[in-house]
C-alpha cells in the first residue's frame, strides 16, 4: 500500500526508478498540480503555471494501480530541486 495523499502537500512521484524519472506534484484542496517533471536523459523541467492533472482522489487511485514510489517533500526540498 502506498502513501495516502494529503491536501496542501508536495510529493515526489517516482514512476520509473531505473531511469530516475519522476514528477514533483503539489496537492491543493481538491486538485493535484504538476510542479516539475524529470524524464530519461533530460533535465528537470519546471512548470511556469499551475497545471492540474487530476483530483487528489483520482491521483491516489493512479498511484495505487501503478504502485508508484511516492514520498512527501518539504517546501525546502522542492526549492532545492528546482534550483
Amino acid at each position: 500500500m502506498s502513501i495516502k495523499l494529503k491536501p496542501r502537500t508536495y510529493y515526489k512521484d517516482s514512476y520509473n526508478t531505473e531511469y530516475e524519472e519522476y514528477t514533483i506534484i503539489y496537492t491543493g484542496n481538491k486538485w493535484v498540480y504538476i510542479i516539475a517533471e524529470k524524464d530519461k536523459n533530460k533535465l528537470l523541467e519546471k512548470r511556469n503555471k499551475k497545471f492540474n492533472i487530476a483530483t487528489i482522489e483520482e491521483w491516489q487511485h493512479i498511484i495505487n494501480i501503478y504502485n508508484s514510489k511516492i514520498e512527501e517533500m518539504s517546501k525546502e526540498d522542492v526549492f532545492l530541486e528546482l534550483l
